[in-house]
């Protein structure tokens, strides 16, 4: 049974199933039984006409030269300047590389050659609040809910850098890979540093797969090392995606992408040298499988200083606070499980 399950899903007739029969069948489901009440808010939040960008049946997109962008990039890049000489000593550490360890495993990735960390939890509270402020802002919450057609639900705010080391390679999440971990969502990354091709640009596939979230390879560069399970190499990517054009984030601190990282195929930049620092936002449902953004104290983790208890507006509290309940705890798993069981290969 396993064997022809396997073999049907390498034909033709279960992709057309997937990509023309099921997907828009499940994505009614999606958004209007297993996301009912984020389906409800997004109605009642575009009761009020708002702008927000449009993807023209993309489902990622470039933006460039956006004055908001830069604005806050730039304060973004002035703390991070007088925090890179330390961030980088600690990434290259014996320290840091045994807590990679010890949290993920010595074979792991991130743990075996560390090359990026998390630059935001050392920013001042001033920063955080602005940045906060601008992932909350009419904007940037109405092109998110705008995409998913649902509200949606910040799960992650991070300021990465990445720095190149010494017989480094092109590993980890720089291979072709998109994030398995839900049905469809609006990730937001924007340089902080200016970015080219020697400090590691972002690519992603410029068209849309159609039912990308169900698009899995045969040929992977491992399946069993944390970090690159369900990672593919730039060879067998494009022997299936051939002379099909890519989106690189290039060019200056500012310059953005919005992307829907469940759905469309994307790789990370390899820093041959230089180093990157780049934003990233996520914005999710309530059925894919991420971290709390929720202290146990019920304190928002990105903004200590918002407890929900204090948060009276409905769409910001649904923002910052939402969280799975044990029913769809239990079941998240489980439907992330169906969908890798219904993938379509290549």
């Amino acid at each position: 049974m396993l064997n022809f399950l396997r073999f049907l899903k390498k034909t033709y007739i279960w992709k057309f199933f997937i990509q023309n029969l099921f997907y828009p069948i499940y994505h009614f489901i999606w958004k209007y039984l297993i996301n009912f009440n984020a389906r409800i808010l997004y109605f009642i939040w575009f009761i009020k006409k708002r702008d927000f960008i449009k993807f023209n049946q993309n489902d990622k997109i470039l933006i460039k030269d956006n004055d908001t962008f830069k604005n806050i990039s730039n304060k973004i890049l002035k703390e991070c300047l007088l925090l890179l000489k330390n961030s980088k000593k600690k990434i290259l550490s014996e320290k840091y590389k045994k807590e990679q360890s010890e949290k993920m495993g010595p074979t792991a990735v991130d743990a075996e050659l560390p090359y990026r960390i998390s630059m935001y939890e050392d920013l001042s509270e001033a920063l955080k609040k602005e940045i906060l402020t601008f992932a909350s802002s009419d904007f940037m919450i109405s092109t998110a809910a705008n995409y998913m057609q649902i509200f949606p639900i910040l799960t992650r705010v991070q300021v990465y850098h990445n720095t190149p080391r010494e017989g480094g390679e092109i590993r980890g999440a720089m291979h072709w890979h998109r994030d398995t971990f839900g049905f469809k969502n609006l990730d937001f990354f924007m340089a902080i540093t200016d970015i080219d091709d020697e400090n590691g640009p972002f690519y992603t596939l410029e068209k849309k797969i159609k039912a990308g979230t169900f698009l899995s390879f045969s040929n992977l560069v491992s399946t069993t090392k944390k970090g690159e399970r369900g990672k593919v190499s730039s060879e067998n990517f494009f022997q299936y995606f051939k002379n099909e054009p890519s989106l690189k984030l290039t060019g200056n601190s500012g310059d953005a992408m919005f992307l829907d990282s469940f759905s469309s195929y994307h790789r990370g930049g390899f820093c041959k040298s230089g180093d990157r620092i780049a934003l990233r936002f996520c914005y999710q449902s309530h059925d894919a499988l991420f971290s709390s953004q929720v202290s146990e104290e019920g304190f928002y983790i990105y903004d200590k200083s918002l407890h929900k208890k204090d948060v009276n507006d409905i769409f910001k509290k649904y923002l910052f606070f939402k969280r799975p309940s044990k029913i769809m705890n239990y079941l998240a798993n489980k439907i992330v499980n169906f969908y890798r069981l219904i993938d379509f290969k290549v």
